[in-house]
């Protein structure tokens, strides 16, 4: 039987669209791009919350996922639902990782993903505007990548800049540079200070016209098909349709830390007692599907604006501080965002808690958690919505970093020209902030994901339980099934994942090209 493409490519998003620019390079690779969300071919048919890159979209252009973030708390758990995936949707951070990140993928038995390693692919796939082609930067590839000028900040990210130089903390040029640790202009992923920048935009737009490429919007992929212990293709419907068989030689799951394992667990692999529970025929017993679930912690030191001070067609984020917990020591594990502006339209339950539809401030996210969650089916229906639990401050050591956090957010936004902007804090008041119990009941309360998630179908060698693919993508047991987004990652990186996941695009086909 001939295969009717060579590489069906699942998931058309951060790394899914550099995996198909990549590969279809060879003009006899057929290959076929299915997305679930709605494919826009020009940038101007893009809905305008995500044309104009001013925050991030939590509208039409999201899988609506629901997470367990602690204590039974539900959150909004938003990625991207169209082509360009969860880079259409998010804040346009182009930040990478710490080298250590990298480092520690390849000493857990994963060879080819040292920093040295991947430093290459991070420079393929930028086009950087401030630093062009040299040592640590790439000045030709798809992705732009600018930072924002002085005389481009908004008054409250000018005054976070003065706070954190009054602190003490180091102004950096460079955030992407390895050895970068302070505070300094956040790399974007944007052609100008106005308009997103998406793998959709930029690695599709560049390639629409292959003859060897077909990309299939509003396309659900339900389970892998399988001949034995190989992948043949996939179950997959036009939206409104019926599902059919769509073969392929090769099939690449790039869905994201979500659906990825949702895919995998209702194409059979997965752990076995939960497979046969939902009646799904076990094809590999892979326990670690579904699980290590990593992802960003966040809250901080928010306050009511005064009428008048938000202007929402300002970029809600300009400037960042990256610097080290003094609880942990561990190199760059906190991030420290000014907020411009931030709708609580689609958060009532932190409206109740700020008792106002909009905040600004400065935010805390905290990198390196040590808390792990999980990802599970309800049943084996292919629109079931999974159940996420995050699992947060599971690690007791994370409350510790948080609350220092808050306190360090805290004093940063007391710059006068910050506080000047609101009419208040939003719960914290100054009898409280020392007080341990009372900040740790407001961590509890407003804590939320950075919607960075990654991990659960985690990389390693066989010999490790808990892993699912090998260095290569490759689903540890099965033939020609490979994954190939930031469900891979064996650990999360210091850093918004966006950037890291267009990374492993770019180093996955590099390989897929050698097959």
């Amino acid at each position: 039987m001939t295969a009717q493409y060579d590489d069906i490519i699942v998931g058309a998003g951060s790394a899914g669209a550099a995996l198909a620019a990549r590969l279809t390079e060879d003009p006899a690779r057929r290959v076929l791009l299915l997305e679930g969300g709605p494919d826009y071919v020009e940038p101007e048919d893009l809905p305008e919350e995500i044309f104009y890159g001013r925050a991030m979209s939590f509208d039409g252009n999201d899988w609506t996922f629901r997470a367990d973030v602690h204590d039974g708390r539900r959150i909004r758990f938003p990625r991207g639902k169209l082509s360009g995936g969860s880079s259409a949707v998010g804040a346009t951070v182009g930040l990478r990782g710490v080298a250590e990140d990298y480092d520690d993928w390849a000493a857990a038995g994963n060879p080819g993903w040292s920093y040295e390693e991947v430093l290459p692919y991070f420079r393929k796939l930028e086009n950087d505007y401030d630093f062009g082609d040299s040592e640590f930067h790439g000045g030709g590839g798809p992705m732009p990548i600018r930072r924002w000028k002085p005389e481009e900040l908004s008054p409250g990210q000018t005054a976070f800049v003065e706070a954190c130089l009054e602190a003490g903390f180091p102004e950096v040029k460079d955030h992407n540079h390895p050895d970068a640790t302070g505070v300094g202009s956040i790399p974007s992923t944007r052609h100008d200070t106005v308009h997103r920048a998406t793998t959709g935009t930029t690695y599709l737009r560049l390639i629409r016209q292959r003859p060897n490429l077909e990309i299939r919007g509003g396309t659900t992929v339900d389970r892998v098909v399988f001949e034995g212990a190989k992948a043949i293709g996939v179950m997959a419907a036009a939206q409104g349709g019926s599902y059919e068989l769509i073969e392929g030689r090769r099939v690449i799951l790039a869905t994201g830390a979500v659906a990825s394992p949702m895919i995998l667990l209702r194409s059979g692999i997965g752990p076995a007692e939960d497979l046969r529970r939902l009646g799904i025929d076990v094809r590999a017993d892979l326990s670690g599907v579904g699980g290590n679930l990593v992802d960003h912690q966040r809250t901080g030191a928010f306050l009511v604006p005064q009428p008048g001070v938000i202007d929402p067609t300002e970029a809600f984020l300009q400037q960042i501080l990256r610097t080290t917990s003094p609880v942990t020591g561990e190199f760059n594990d906190l991030q420290y965002y000014m907020v411009n502006h931030f709708s609580l339209a689609h958060f009532p339950e932190l409206q109740m808690l700020a008792g106002a539809t909009e905040i600004l401030g400065v935010m805390v996210v905290s990198q390196r958690p040590g808390s792990r969650g999980r990802i599970t089916l309800p049943s084996a229906d292919p629109t079931a919505q999974p159940t996420i639990v995050l699992n947060f401050l599971d690690d007791e050591r994370e409350m510790d970093i948080l609350v220092d956090g808050v306190r360090t957010a805290w004093k940063l936004a007391h710059h006068p020209d910050i506080m000047k902007l609101g009419q208040g804090f939003v719960v914290l008041r100054d009898a409280m902030i020392d007080n341990d119990d009372m900040v740790r009941q407001y961590v509890k309360t407003s804590l939320d994901s950075a919607y960075h998630p990654v991990g659960t179908v985690r990389m390693g060698p066989a010999s490790d339980p808990d892993s699912v693919v090998d260095e290569r993508g490759a689903v540890h047991g099965i033939e020609s099934l490979y994954v190939a987004d930031s469900s891979i990652m064996p650990s999360t990186v210091r850093a918004n994942t966006n950037l890291t996941s267009i990374m492993i695009g770019e180093r996955m086909a590099a390989w897929l090209r050698e097959g």
